[in-house]
């Protein structure tokens, strides 16, 4: 199995080279630019401390010859007898100790041989009058390199302390050959570590992106006949987890909205189909054989009021549509809530007594707020036109208006037959009859609470119910306190 995860690493660096702005691509450049920086910063180290390190001990070689040859040039007697063969100790051998001693006259005291033609004098750094000791590396005439001492010491002469510059000078070629031959094993070992890197990240970045392909490949396989199918979330990594879950909720919602439009339609085609069948019905009647004027006049009538009903139908649907969209105006304008609750019980009070409801409207005072008047009397018109049908004779259904801190609330009372917690949940969807049993009053097709909601949501407010079978149900809309200027 592994063998064949490696064969796709090809297949995979390949897709890095042809398509540079995959997902794929960017983060293995991303990886192999910071493994480059890596190991660029690891090698750099590594040279500048070995270059150090040998610069170091070089340095400890040199202190200690200086030190020799300055304990010689103190005493007189020893600097005749020792001085010479100092100088000419080590001037043979890869790693070769060159020493001279200038007194302060510039006169040569001692030097090793050949020391004027393989490091002259004037290659060393020049010593500042006070400064002190010097370390440092040059290149000398046949291009060898030499770590160098500059220094002054004290030495006798004719009972007298002088100052003589001693430069002392090791050769480093064979150093540099290393450090040379370490510089390309450093860029081999570098190279092949970004290489290895590079392929390692390819392979990984792949595996880890695999999921991700997958749930592109099961997002590609949903259409309109496989709307069911979902992402499987099992082995998925947290953050994709938690993609996939969230796009199997959002097409669990947009099936819910699909279904809910497919019901939609077939109510809305049910609602047309009714009347139209009606008028169709009425007038192949009325053009079977000659009829009376008055026959005609009464089938005129009756398409006239299907008409009608058409009519409002649709302008209820595209006052549903518009608020849906927020493309429906509100007018806003001051009104008195408690004024406008008695115009609604004074409208629908002849409808009332004649169903033997008795419709009450709670005293209060002059509650003030902005809102679009004709919208508001529309909807509060349809919570007390929808709580009188379906309250029994000898019922009542009573108006209150009340406020808070932050809003304005308009109840709707009655004692009606309350509302089943199941269909609480759906009363405010369009053509929803709780009672499925019945074919739907006259005049009622299940929108006058969806339009009541949508206007109430148009002024930035709410409706809340409040239901128990047999007991009747409160309908509270509730809007924002906003006070409108008189």
């Amino acid at each position: 199995m592994w063998f064949d995860k490696l064969a796709t690493i090809p297949s995979a660096l390949r897709d890095v080279v042809v398509r540079p702005n995959s997902l794929v691509s960017r983060i293995v450049l991303w990886q192999v630019a910071g493994s480059a920086l890596l190991i660029l910063g690891v090698c750099v180290t590594l040279y500048v401390g070995l270059v150090s390190q040998s610069a170091w001990v070089d340095d400890q070689t040199l202190e200690k010859r200086f030190m020799t040859v300055s304990a010689l040039l103190a005493s007189e007697a020893e600097r005749e007898y020792w001085l010479a063969h100092e100088v000419s100790e080590d001037m043979a051998g890869p790693r070769r100790v060159l020493v001279r001693v200038v007194d302060d006259q510039g006169a040569v005291i001692a030097e090793t041989p050949d020391m004027a033609e393989i490091a002259p004098a004037g290659v060393f750094p020049v010593l500042a009058p006070n400064g002190g000791e010097i370390y440092a590396t040059i290149v000398g005439p046949e291009n060898s390199h030499f770590r160098v001492c500059v220094e002054r010491a004290p030495y006798a002469s004719g009972g007298e302390m002088r100052e003589a510059l001693v430069q002392i000078a090791m050769d480093t070629t064979l150093d540099q050959v290393v450090l040379g031959r370490f510089q390309r094993l450093v860029v081999l070992v570098a190279l092949f570590t970004l290489l290895l890197a590079t392929v390692i990240g390819v392979y990984w970045v792949t595996r880890l992106l695999a999921p991700l392909t997958r749930i592109a490949h099961d997002i590609g396989e949903i259409d309109r006949s496989t709307l069911g199918r979902r992402v499987v979330t099992e082995g998925l990594p947290e953050e994709l987890g938690h993609l996939a879950v969230q796009f199997n909720g959002l097409m669990d919602r947009l099936s819910s909205a699909i279904a809910g439009l497919r019901h939609y339609a077939d109510n809305v085609a049910h609602e047309l189909r009714t009347p139209l069948n009606k008028m169709v019905l009425g007038l192949e009647v009325a053009l079977q054989r000659p009829r009376s004027a008055e026959y005609y006049e009464e089938v005129l009538s009756q398409v006239a009021d299907e008409c009608s009903q058409l009519n409002t139908l649709v302008d209820r649907l595209l006052f549903l549509a518009r608020a849906s969209s927020d493309q429906a105006a509100i007018m806003r304008q001051a009104v008195n809530i408690q004024a406008e609750l008695e115009g609604v019980r004074q409208y629908f009070e002849a409808s009332a007594t004649e169903a033997g409801i008795r419709l009450a409207l709670e005293p209060g005072g002059a509650l003030m707020i902005s809102a679009d008047r004709t919208l508001l009397q529309r909807a509060v018109g349809n919570l007390v036109a929808n709580a009188i049908a379906h309250t029994p004779s000898g019922g009542e259904v009573v108006l209150a208006a009340r406020r808070d801190e932050v809003s304005a609330h308009i109840v709707v009372r009655d004692t009606g037959g309350g509302i089943s917690t199941e269909d609480q949940v759906h009363i405010f969807d369009r053509f929803y009859r709780a009672d499925k049993t019945r074919g739907a009053p006259a005049g009622r097709i299940g929108l006058g609470l969806p339009i009541a909601k949508s206007i109430v949501g148009l002024h930035g407010g709410g409706i809340s119910v409040e239901s128990e079978v047999g007991k009747g149900t409160t309908m509270t809309v509730s809007l924002p306190l906003v006070q409108a200027k008189a």
